[in-house]
């Protein structure tokens, strides 16, 4: 699942808790079915899962940062060769 939805988009915080509150559920789920037969469609299921609950711990970071954090920001600088001065 490489599109994921943005959740900050068009839902409140209370709404992406409900998502993230149905993907739990899912999971788990699809936890216990996997180690019972271990199939890939249920690993797939499982990565499927983890990126949407991702999406959702990403969107209640923007959506209410003094509850949840604020998001992580990457920065990143590099020279290569010789600066003048």
């Amino acid at each position: 699942m490489k599109d994921v939805i943005d959740y900050t988009i068009g839902f409140t915080a209370v709404e992406v808790e409900a998502i993230l509150a149905v993907q739990k559920g899912e999971l788990l789920k699809t936890q216990q079915a996997y180690a019972s037969d271990g199939s890939s469609v249920n690993k797939r299921r499982v990565e499927e899962i983890h990126s949407i609950i991702r999406a959702c711990q990403d969107a209640l970071k923007k959506l209410d940062p003094t509850k949840y954090g604020k998001p992580r920001r990457m920065i990143q600088s590099a020279c290569v060769g010789y600066m003048e001065k």
